[in-house]
């Protein structure tokens, strides 16, 4: 982030005693306690949304809530034309994807979030998200990729290990496509509808935070908020997790009894959930790294990254036959 930009905090009503540099934002020790200047590129109307829905949640749940400006704004504009927006920080350790308390938490935390992040009649009127058009956009991509990789004369240790898996995965991907097609994304956005459904929309591990004494999970970086059900973030952070614990059934069935301790997913996103974590998308961000960076040279990670997915494949789909069986 631009170092210009705390000119910015001039036009909020706070003192600033000094700034240093967080990850894309700028953190503040101010008089009305510490807070985190980011950059924002949304619509205005949404922050007007969000700050509502994050109101509704707070009586539950802690979370990095907007400060508004001199104005009553919700974001400022620098000069230049950029937007800004300045949150509470929250402060703790994040969520450790090793530890089963913290895993425990951050899912019923998530399903009280879910039942409190509802608004029918929103003066803002956001598109629903519908799970399908992004699994279509990246099997697209998916294919784009093996024509450049057949096409190539000479090829990497990596492009030769990819190609060889690449059939399995990109098979699996047009299975899920043939089973999403069967679903009615009328019958999906009606149900967000009607509902009045919204969800995080980036639930992972490092937006969870705990309390460095110990205590209840607190929320952060709603940017990305969108009009979808609940399993958009179950399938995000029981993916993250399953894929950092090696797929463990046991810890899957964690996760999914802390959120239904709470909030029971309906068949209807029980489906959409289904369909998510059988879509390869490990494969396709892997894939996606390559496509998008330096053909001549391809990262050791990305080669490792490959190898575990490869080594995990059988592991996850015997969870989730697990699972939905």
């Amino acid at each position: 982030m631009n170092d210009r930009a705390v000119n910015v905090l001039e036009q909020y009503d706070l003192t600033v005693s000094r700034t240093f540099k967080g990850r894309g934002t700028i953190i503040c020790e101010t008089d009305r306690g510490m807070c985190v200047l980011k950059e924002y590129r949304g619509k205005s109307e949404k922050l007007a949304l969000l700050n509502k829905l994050q109101e509704k949640a707070g009586d539950s749940i802690k979370s990095d809530t907007l400060v508004r400006n001199k104005e009553g704004g919700l974001s400022v504009t620098d000069t230049d034309g950029s937007v800004y927006i300045l949150k509470k920080q929250i402060e703790g350790r994040e969520c450790s994807y090793k530890n089963e308390e913290d895993i425990v938490k951050a899912f019923s935390t998530m399903a009280k979030l879910h039942l409190k992040m509802v608004e029918t009649q929103p003066e803002y009127e956001m598109p629903i998200f519908f799970y399908g058009d992004e699994m279509e956009k990246h099997t697209r991509e998916c294919r784009r990729v093996k024509n450049h990789l057949t096409r190539l004369r000479t090829k990497t240790d990596f492009e030769r290990r990819l190609l060889m898996e690449y059939d399995y995965f990109l098979k699996k991907a047009e299975e899920v496509m043939a089973l999403v097609a069967q679903e009615s994304r009328a019958e999906y956005e009606a149900y967000v509808n009607s509902n009045g459904l919204y969800c995080h929309g980036d639930f992972q591990y490092h937006n969870v935070i705990f309390p460095k004494s110990g205590g209840d999970a607190s929320l952060i970086n709603f940017e990305h908020f969108a009009r979808d059900t609940g399993t958009r973030d179950f399938y995000l952070l029981f993916r993250k997790i399953s894929e950092k614990n090696d797929w463990s059934i046991k810890i899957a069935q964690e996760m999914l009894d802390a959120y239904q301790d709470r909030r029971m997913i309906t068949p209807i996103e029980w489906r959409s959930l289904r369909l998510r974590l059988a879509y390869p998308e490990k494969f396709w961000k892997i894939i996606n790294f390559y496509y998008n960076s330096r053909k001549s040279w391809v990262s050791g990670r990305n080669y490792e990254k490959l190898e575990s997915l490869i080594n995990q494949e059988r592991k996850k789909e015997k969870l989730l036959e697990k699972l939905f069986d």
